[in-house]
Protein backbone atom coordinates (compact mmCIF):
# COMPACT_ATOMS: atom_id res chain seq x y z
CA UNK A 1 0.00 0.00 0.00
CA UNK A 2 1.28 3.11 -1.08
CA UNK A 3 2.34 5.40 1.99
CA UNK A 4 1.51 8.54 0.19
CA UNK A 5 -1.79 7.52 -0.25
CA UNK A 6 -2.31 6.91 3.65
CA UNK A 7 -0.34 10.49 4.23
CA UNK A 8 -2.31 12.49 2.24
CA UNK A 9 -5.21 11.83 4.58
CA UNK A 10 -3.92 14.34 7.73
CA UNK A 11 -3.71 17.36 5.18
CA UNK A 12 -7.43 16.04 3.62
CA UNK A 13 -8.94 15.64 6.80
CA UNK A 14 -8.08 18.71 8.36
CA UNK A 15 -10.03 20.11 5.60
CA UNK A 16 -13.03 17.99 5.75
CA UNK A 17 -13.55 16.37 8.92
CA UNK A 18 -16.23 19.11 10.18
CA UNK A 19 -18.08 18.50 6.77
CA UNK A 20 -17.27 14.36 6.55
CA UNK A 21 -18.53 14.22 10.25
CA UNK A 22 -21.22 16.68 9.86
CA UNK A 23 -23.62 13.33 9.43
CA UNK A 24 -21.14 11.16 11.49
CA UNK A 25 -20.90 11.98 15.03
CA UNK A 26 -18.25 10.86 17.59
CA UNK A 27 -21.07 8.03 18.24
CA UNK A 28 -20.46 6.25 15.10
CA UNK A 29 -16.85 5.46 15.70
CA UNK A 30 -18.20 4.19 19.70
CA UNK A 31 -20.37 2.14 18.30
CA UNK A 32 -18.54 0.16 15.77
CA UNK A 33 -15.82 -0.04 17.91
CA UNK A 34 -17.72 -1.40 20.68
CA UNK A 35 -18.95 -4.30 18.18
CA UNK A 36 -15.74 -4.63 16.57
CA UNK A 37 -13.88 -5.79 20.27
CA UNK A 38 -16.77 -7.43 21.13
CA UNK A 39 -16.81 -10.29 18.28
CA UNK A 40 -13.15 -10.10 19.05
CA UNK A 41 -13.47 -11.53 22.54
CA UNK A 42 -16.72 -13.30 21.97
CA UNK A 43 -14.46 -15.15 18.93
CA UNK A 44 -11.37 -15.54 21.08
CA UNK A 45 -12.55 -16.18 24.64
CA UNK A 46 -14.63 -19.17 24.29
CA UNK A 47 -11.50 -20.67 21.43
CA UNK A 48 -8.92 -20.12 24.45
CA UNK A 49 -10.95 -21.66 26.95
CA UNK A 50 -11.52 -25.01 24.91
CA UNK A 51 -7.71 -25.01 23.32
CA UNK A 52 -6.66 -24.04 27.26
CA UNK A 53 -4.52 -27.10 28.34
CA UNK A 54 -2.73 -27.56 25.19
CA UNK A 55 -1.60 -24.02 24.52
CA UNK A 56 1.93 -23.26 25.01
CA UNK A 57 3.44 -20.61 27.48
CA UNK A 58 3.91 -18.29 24.13
CA UNK A 59 0.01 -18.57 23.54
CA UNK A 60 -0.69 -18.04 27.07
CA UNK A 61 1.45 -14.76 26.85
CA UNK A 62 -0.07 -13.79 23.74
CA UNK A 63 -3.64 -14.14 25.07
CA UNK A 64 -3.64 -12.50 27.72
CA UNK A 65 -2.04 -9.44 26.34
CA UNK A 66 -4.23 -9.53 23.23
CA UNK A 67 -7.25 -9.54 26.11
CA UNK A 68 -5.48 -6.56 27.72
CA UNK A 69 -5.41 -4.49 24.44
CA UNK A 70 -8.97 -5.31 23.15
CA UNK A 71 -10.63 -4.71 26.78
CA UNK A 72 -8.57 -1.57 27.17
CA UNK A 73 -9.68 -0.30 23.69
CA UNK A 74 -13.72 -1.28 24.78
CA UNK A 75 -12.51 0.83 28.13
CA UNK A 76 -11.15 3.49 25.99
CA UNK A 77 -14.67 3.73 23.90
CA UNK A 78 -16.82 3.59 27.06
CA UNK A 79 -14.90 6.74 28.62
CA UNK A 80 -15.23 8.68 25.59
CA UNK A 81 -19.24 7.38 25.30
CA UNK A 82 -19.58 8.85 28.91
CA UNK A 83 -16.92 11.86 27.97
CA UNK A 84 -14.70 11.16 30.41
CA UNK A 85 -11.78 12.51 27.97
CA UNK A 86 -9.15 13.00 31.20
CA UNK A 87 -9.09 9.39 31.71
CA UNK A 88 -9.52 8.25 28.10
CA UNK A 89 -6.02 10.55 28.03
CA UNK A 90 -4.44 9.18 30.95
CA UNK A 91 -5.26 5.44 29.64
CA UNK A 92 -4.22 6.13 26.22
CA UNK A 93 -0.46 6.77 27.88
CA UNK A 94 -0.47 3.70 29.94
CA UNK A 95 -2.18 1.55 26.90
CA UNK A 96 0.90 2.28 24.78
CA UNK A 97 3.04 -0.43 26.87
CA UNK A 98 0.30 -2.54 26.06
CA UNK A 99 0.53 -2.09 22.57
CA UNK A 100 3.80 -2.76 22.05
CA UNK A 101 3.54 -5.61 24.14
CA UNK A 102 0.76 -7.03 21.62
CA UNK A 103 2.84 -5.97 19.04
CA UNK A 104 5.64 -8.26 19.96
CA UNK A 105 3.95 -11.41 21.18
CA UNK A 106 2.15 -11.17 18.11
CA UNK A 107 4.90 -11.00 16.06
CA UNK A 108 6.34 -13.75 18.00
CA UNK A 109 3.56 -15.78 18.37
CA UNK A 110 3.47 -15.37 13.93
CA UNK A 111 6.76 -16.72 13.45
CA UNK A 112 6.49 -19.68 15.69
CA UNK A 113 3.40 -20.47 13.75
CA UNK A 114 4.75 -20.00 10.38
CA UNK A 115 7.63 -22.99 11.24
CA UNK A 116 5.44 -25.39 13.06
CA UNK A 117 2.26 -25.09 11.11
CA UNK A 118 2.17 -23.30 8.35
CA UNK A 119 2.50 -26.52 5.80
CA UNK A 120 -0.07 -28.35 8.09
CA UNK A 121 -3.23 -27.21 5.84
CA UNK A 122 -4.34 -24.94 3.53
CA UNK A 123 -6.40 -22.95 6.17
CA UNK A 124 -3.44 -22.36 8.25
CA UNK A 125 -1.98 -21.14 5.39
CA UNK A 126 -4.86 -19.11 4.39
CA UNK A 127 -5.11 -17.25 7.81
CA UNK A 128 -1.62 -16.96 8.68
CA UNK A 129 -0.83 -15.26 5.37
CA UNK A 130 -3.82 -13.16 5.61
CA UNK A 131 -2.60 -11.96 8.84
CA UNK A 132 0.44 -11.26 8.19
CA UNK A 133 -0.47 -8.44 5.43
CA UNK A 134 -3.06 -7.23 8.26
CA UNK A 135 -1.34 -7.17 11.09
CA UNK A 136 1.23 -4.85 9.98
CA UNK A 137 -1.54 -2.54 8.74
CA UNK A 138 -2.48 -2.54 11.90
CA UNK A 139 0.46 -1.13 13.52
CA UNK A 140 0.42 1.38 10.24
CA UNK A 141 -2.60 2.66 11.47
CA UNK A 142 -2.05 2.61 15.35
CA UNK A 143 1.06 4.52 14.51
CA UNK A 144 -1.34 7.10 12.49
CA UNK A 145 -3.32 7.16 14.95
CA UNK A 146 -1.40 8.42 17.73
CA UNK A 147 0.03 11.05 15.60
CA UNK A 148 -3.86 12.17 15.23
CA UNK A 149 -4.47 12.86 18.53
CA UNK A 150 -4.98 16.48 17.95
CA UNK A 151 -8.45 15.76 15.89
CA UNK A 152 -10.49 13.14 18.24
CA UNK A 153 -12.56 12.19 14.84
CA UNK A 154 -9.05 11.71 12.80
CA UNK A 155 -8.26 9.67 15.81
CA UNK A 156 -10.73 7.72 16.26
CA UNK A 157 -11.05 7.23 12.10
CA UNK A 158 -7.68 6.06 12.31
CA UNK A 159 -8.27 3.85 15.47
CA UNK A 160 -11.33 1.79 13.79
CA UNK A 161 -9.18 1.20 10.89
CA UNK A 162 -7.04 -0.39 13.09
CA UNK A 163 -9.11 -2.24 15.02
CA UNK A 164 -10.74 -3.71 11.82
CA UNK A 165 -7.05 -5.08 10.96
CA UNK A 166 -7.73 -7.42 14.18
CA UNK A 167 -11.03 -8.69 13.41
CA UNK A 168 -10.45 -11.49 11.29
CA UNK A 169 -9.10 -13.91 13.76
CA UNK A 170 -11.33 -13.15 16.38
CA UNK A 171 -14.65 -13.41 14.02
CA UNK A 172 -13.11 -16.22 12.14
CA UNK A 173 -13.23 -18.18 15.80
CA UNK A 174 -16.82 -16.84 16.31
CA UNK A 175 -17.81 -18.51 12.91
CA UNK A 176 -16.84 -21.65 13.78
CA UNK A 177 -17.70 -22.02 17.10
CA UNK A 178 -21.73 -21.09 16.45
CA UNK A 179 -21.58 -22.81 12.68
CA UNK A 180 -19.23 -25.05 12.08
CA UNK A 181 -17.52 -26.96 15.31
CA UNK A 182 -21.46 -28.15 16.56
CA UNK A 183 -21.91 -30.02 13.39
CA UNK A 184 -18.64 -31.03 13.05
CA UNK A 185 -18.34 -29.40 9.62
CA UNK A 186 -14.93 -29.19 7.58
CA UNK A 187 -12.73 -26.55 9.53
CA UNK A 188 -11.78 -24.95 6.02
CA UNK A 189 -14.83 -23.19 5.14
CA UNK A 190 -15.42 -20.87 7.70
CA UNK A 191 -12.66 -18.40 6.19
CA UNK A 192 -14.78 -17.17 3.07
CA UNK A 193 -17.66 -16.22 5.46
CA UNK A 194 -15.20 -14.44 7.25
CA UNK A 195 -12.99 -12.08 4.49
CA UNK A 196 -16.92 -11.38 2.76
CA UNK A 197 -17.89 -10.27 6.49
CA UNK A 198 -15.06 -8.49 7.38
CA UNK A 199 -15.04 -7.03 3.56
CA UNK A 200 -18.68 -5.88 3.84
CA UNK A 201 -17.88 -4.00 7.56
CA UNK A 202 -15.00 -1.79 5.76
CA UNK A 203 -17.08 -0.95 2.91
CA UNK A 204 -19.96 -0.27 4.66
CA UNK A 205 -17.86 1.99 7.24
CA UNK A 206 -16.52 3.88 4.25
CA UNK A 207 -19.73 4.53 2.64
CA UNK A 208 -21.17 5.81 5.98
CA UNK A 209 -18.21 8.38 5.54
CA UNK A 210 -19.44 8.92 2.01
CA UNK A 211 -15.62 7.88 0.73
CA UNK A 212 -14.27 11.43 2.22
CA UNK A 213 -11.29 9.59 3.32
CA UNK A 214 -8.56 7.85 1.25
CA UNK A 215 -7.45 5.82 3.78
CA UNK A 216 -10.48 4.21 4.46
CA UNK A 217 -10.52 3.57 -0.06
CA UNK A 218 -7.13 2.05 1.06
CA UNK A 219 -7.46 0.14 3.56
CA UNK A 220 -10.73 -2.00 1.37
CA UNK A 221 -8.09 -1.79 -1.32
CA UNK A 222 -5.57 -3.47 0.85
CA UNK A 223 -8.16 -6.25 2.47
CA UNK A 224 -9.13 -7.53 -0.98
CA UNK A 225 -5.47 -7.60 -1.54
CA UNK A 226 -4.49 -9.30 0.88
CA UNK A 227 -7.01 -11.95 0.55
CA UNK A 228 -6.27 -12.88 -2.68
CA UNK A 229 -2.47 -13.05 -1.76
CA UNK A 230 -3.93 -15.22 1.13
CA UNK A 231 -5.63 -17.75 -1.61
CA UNK A 232 -2.10 -17.63 -3.97
CA UNK A 233 -0.48 -18.43 -0.58
CA UNK A 234 -2.74 -20.87 0.40
CA UNK A 235 -3.13 -23.34 -2.46
CA UNK A 236 0.09 -22.68 -3.64
CA UNK A 237 1.83 -25.25 -2.20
Amino acid sequence: MSQSLITTDDTHASHTVQHANSALPMSFYVKWLWAIGLLILLGFIPSYVLQFSSLTEAHHSHASVSFLWIAGMLVQVTLIHYQRYTHHRILGYLSTCVLLAFVLSTLSLYANIFQTQFNTSTIFRLVLSLDLVLFPAFILFMYKAILRTDSPHAHAHWILLAAMMLLPPGLGRLIHGLFFFPFDAPVRFFYEPTVVLTGLFIYSIGRAQRWHFKSTKACLVLFIAAVIFSYGVGYGF
